[in-house]
């Protein structure tokens, strides 16, 4: 009875997530997302013969499941903070998740089917279409069928990996900061000393990429240990909230707008969102969106230097181009603090929320990403590429969160999951960051060439920033708030 109860308690949850996502942005907007995937793993497969010409198969593997890992950790982050999403950006609606506060269930027992439907649908939605595309190509390039069943494993287990263990991470900071540094220390001196003797490959340290590379059942078995390891720890640890509760605070909000007053007529608005965001205690969550996966590329390419045949010359302009591909994640975050349908009956425009959320956006941006690469700067020596990096980084997070909310307005969540909406954001997108990186691996040949070009993709990635946020009000003033 018990395995039959959780079993429903999955599907109510997996009926809940069909449900929200269509009604937002329809239901064969939500099945295409899936569907976009299957068709660049398809486009990918049919040309692997080509890439890898130049791309020993190898690394090919190690490039997929450093992607699953990265993607899992991202997906765990978000389950952990799952529940404090839904309560605020759809406070009006009664969710699942919030059924502990009116009916005899533990939070512990529908936070477990939770964490179990977000595995799944996460399989289902993403890393099932990406393998499924290559197996589609098979009559045409050979690949066997049990070489790609075989990677369907390990990519899943992959994504499992980075999922139970961000997961892991976050119910530990939850309960304990000094617990998660203790804990991060711990793998960062396992990491340092398999790295100073050399004992192994650092890439094996996640038993999927060993099982992909050896075959080996003992990685399989160590894998899934660590997987039920990792998820168990965080489930009996995570924090037992039993549905809404409420929490009193000094009024300070015409403090804070006086204190932002610099930036005009916004400044309220502006001083209401940094309210939300310390108060749900959400920051710390927010600038990791930002930085930590930028932080995770540099220590992945710093531990597979051993790995690679061919070595990347990468700068801060390499890093800095990758930060315009994660800084939309701050806008998504923002977005989901608060319901805002209670402004409809306010004098404000949904124009005038989406430009105080870009200047608040701002000033995290340039405070975080301009620590980061300084940081970065100074351990790895590249301190003469900081500042063409650090001009780099300004302007790509300009223009991409510029570009998502003229797309999105404040649904980004939501409306980039529409595969016409996904399509225009990657359009704007992918070319300019793709040539900048391009250009950053080319900055030791000729280094004032590159910079010269690089300064001009920036120069015009600064013009449509500006032309995109004067647009901003003729897309989105006749717009309405929704909950």
């Amino acid at each position: 009875m018990g395995l039959l109860r959780h079993l429903r308690l999955v599907r109510i949850f997996m009926s809940e997530e069909r449900r929200l996502n269509a009604s937002m942005i329809g239901g064969v907007q939500f099945l295409m997302f899936p569907v976009v995937i299957l068709f660049m793993s398809l486009v990918l497969g049919l040309a692997s013969e080509q890439l890898l010409r130049n791309l020993p198969l190898d690394q090919a593997y190690l490039m997929l499941h450093a992607v699953m890992v990265i993607y899992g950790l991202g997906v765990g982050g978000l389950a952990t903070f799952g529940d404090r999403i839904a309560e605020r950006r759809f406070g009006s609606v009664s969710m699942v998740l919030q059924t502990p506060s009116t009916q005899p269930i533990s939070y512990r027992e529908l936070f477990t089917a939770f964490y179990v439907k977000e595995i799944i649908y996460y399989f289902l939605y993403s890393v099932l279409p990406l393998i499924g595309g290559i197996a589609l190509t098979i009559p045409l390039t050979g690949f066997q069928v049990t070489s790609v069943l075989f990677l369907l494993l390990t990519a899943t287990l992959s994504f499992l990996f980075g999922l139970s263990l961000s997961f892991f991470l976050s119910a530990v900071y939850v309960r304990s900061r000094a617990g998660l540094a203790a804990v991060v220390g711990a793998i960062g001196l396992i990491i340092l000393a398999v790295s100073i003797t050399g004992a192994f490959d650092l890439a094996n340290l996640i038993p999927s990429i060993a099982l992909q590379r050896t075959h080996d059942l003992v990685h399989l078995f160590t894998s899934l240990l660590l997987f039920l390891l990792f998820s168990a720890v965080a489930l009996m640890t995570v924090k037992v909230t039993p549905g809404k509760r409420s929490e009193r605070y000094e009024a300070e909000m015409l403090e804070t707008a006086k204190r932002l007053s610099f930036v005009g007529a916004d400044s309220s608005l502006m001083g209401k969102d940094w309210i939300d965001l310390v108060r749900s205690r959400t920051l710390v969550p927010v600038v990791g969106a930002y930085v930590g996966p930028l932080a995770v590329l540099a220590a992945l390419f710093w531990f597979l230097g051993s790995v690679l045949t061919v070595r990347l010359d990468l700068n801060m302009v390499f890093y800095a181009s990758m930060i315009g591909f994660f800084s939309v994640s701050i806008y998504s975050w923002l977005n989901l603090l608060d319901n805002n349908a209670f402004m409809q009956v306010l004098p404000i425009t949904v124009t005038q929320v989406i430009r105080s959320k870009l200047l608040l956006l701002s000033m995290v941006a340039l405070l975080t990403s301009t620590a980061f690469l300084t940081v970065l700067s100074l351990l790895l020596g590249q301190l003469s590429t900081l500042p063409l990096g650090l001009a780099v980084a300004y302007v790509t997070t300009a223009y991409t969160v510029t570009a998502t909310a003229y797309l999105t307005g404040l649904r980004t969540n939501s409306y980039l999951f529409d595969p016409r909406v996904l399509g225009k954001f990657s359009g704007l997108n992918i070319p300019p960051l793709c040539l900048l990186v391009i250009l950053s691996l080319s900055y030791s040949s000729d280094s004032y060439l590159v910079s010269g070009l690089i300064l001009a993709i920036c120069g015009l990635m600064a013009l449509a920033a500006l032309v995109m946020y004067r647009r901003i009000g003729k897309r989105w003033d006749r717009a309405a708030f929704e909950s």
